[in-house]
């Protein structure tokens, strides 16, 4: 397992000191945090004290991203194995002692007819959107039960609506929403929060799967979702937001 942590300086001040120190003292660590929605998740945490971790399979993104966050945490580990994801948590273990907050923003996306999705599509999609949900929680269960923290997992507006030529992705994404309902109520007596965002398209690197232009500017932005969470991570002890649905104010693509 490989691990690294920055040396550098933190990102520049929020709007307010108070805003700064929200998350100080928290540990967040964030599933697929080297790009995307969950690089700016984990830029949002940061910028709010919190101490972040982010966790993804490739090293050369993670020094990228570890580089522009300053003072991070990176393990390189591939979510949808099993070993390695155990392997993962324990080291963020005894480098953090606990673990506050999961946020699970792995994942992939496939966009063409069903007739032409392959096994492998099939696969992919299950995996990156489905099973490493399933293991990064599991790895983390006994760290969060320790501080009764929390679980956001984000997923998609297809984990409540079907849109063609997306199968396995929606298949993955409801498989994700139904997986997240379940651990909201089985963690809830333990005093673990679980809860959902469900981004409609959003401006990442994924959106080239549609393969028909987009204009970027109209989508739903990665610092958008990550606003998000931080509101979800920040309510009360005593209120959860189970989920968040985020879509482009002008319509779909």
């Amino acid at each position: 397992m490989d691990s690294t942590r920055s040396q550098t300086e933190s990102p520049s001040s929020l709007e307010s000191p108070a805003a700064e120190s929200a998350l100080r003292g928290k540990v967040v660590t964030v599933v697929g945090g080297s790009r995307g929605i969950g690089f700016a998740i984990a830029q949002a945490a940061a910028r709010a004290g919190a101490t972040v971790v982010i966790i993804a399979r490739e090293t050369a993104r993670l020094r990228v991203a570890a580089k522009e966050l300053g003072g991070v945490l990176t393990l390189r580990a591939d979510v949808t194995q099993e070993l390695q994801t155990v392997r993962a948590f324990r080291v963020l273990g005894g480098n953090c002692g606990h673990l506050d907050v999961l946020v699970n923003s792995a994942g992939m996306f496939t966009y063409k007819p069903f007739e032409r999705t392959t096994i492998k599509d099939w696969s992919l999609n299950l995996k990156g959107n489905l099973t490493s949900v399933f293991l990064a929680t599991r790895a983390a269960l006994p760290l969060l039960v320790e501080s009764q923290g929390q679980v956001v997992n984000i997923l998609s507006v297809s984990s409540r609506h079907a849109f063609a030529n997306c199968s396995a992705y929606t298949a993955a994404k409801f498989g994700a929403l139904g997986l997240t309902r379940v651990l909201a109520e089985e963690l809830r007596p333990k005093g673990i929060r679980v809860s959902a965002i469900l981004p409609g398209a959003t401006n990442t690197r994924l959106v080239r799967a549609f393969g028909f232009p987009v204009d970027r500017e109209r989508l739903v932005q990665p610092e958008d979702v990550a606003q998000a969470v931080l509101s979800v991570i920040l309510a009360p002890r005593h209120a959860t937001v189970a989920e968040t649905v985020i879509t482009p104010s002008g319509g779909s693509v």
